[in-house]
């Protein structure tokens, strides 16, 4: 049986660690509150830095690599597959400032998402699994932005970000 863990990650390079480190909080621990809002602030609350862990049959596809000094950014061409006008065809992931994954896309292929991260390094995965838990994990960042009233400023992605957030809510509703 196939098993696909999401998980988003709060969090930033700690400039003053002696070797590369990346300090983060997955989303679900209150620590995490706290980096978001230090994070927002120190950027005019434009950006919150942070990754998207992504786990398919116990191989690591998305980690602390693909950090990303923009999580909205991210999630937005994440959950763009829900877009209507999304056709199945190449549409990248940005991992803002992160120059190591900047081709990194996602396309349908038959019955899977391809995800190509690089030249080097693509996977499958079952579409309906990812549909599922991409939008729960989603839903779950929704939450944490609203629910802890993350203060995001006017000219960051946020608004939009939030609209596709009501417009998945409403549709599950209206699903059930």
């Amino acid at each position: 049986m196939s098993k696909l863990k999401i998980e988003t990650f709060i969090g930033e390079e700690d400039i003053t660690a002696p070797a590369y480190k990346i300090e983060s909080y997955p989303i679900n621990n209150p620590l995490a509150v706290e980096k978001a809002q230090k994070i927002l602030e120190e950027n005019e609350g434009d950006y919150l830095c942070g990754f998207v862990s992504l786990i398919y049959n116990d191989v690591m596809i998305f980690g602390e690599e693909q950090i990303t000094e923009s999580l909205l950014e991210t999630w937005s061409d994440l959950i763009y597959i829900f877009n209507k006008y999304y056709d199945g065809r190449n549409h990248g992931i940005v991992f803002l400032d992160n120059a190591f994954y900047n081709d990194t896309v996602i396309q349908e292929a038959g019955e899977f998402y391809e995800i190509q991260l690089d030249c080097h390094q693509r996977f499958l995965v079952p579409i309906e699994l990812f549909k599922n838990e991409m939008k729960k994990e989603f839903f779950k960042f929704g939450e944490f932005c609203k629910n802890e009233k993350l203060q995001f400023s006017k000219e960051s992605s946020y608004r939009g970000l939030l609209e596709t957030y009501e417009e998945l809510i409403q549709y599950k509703e209206e699903k059930n």
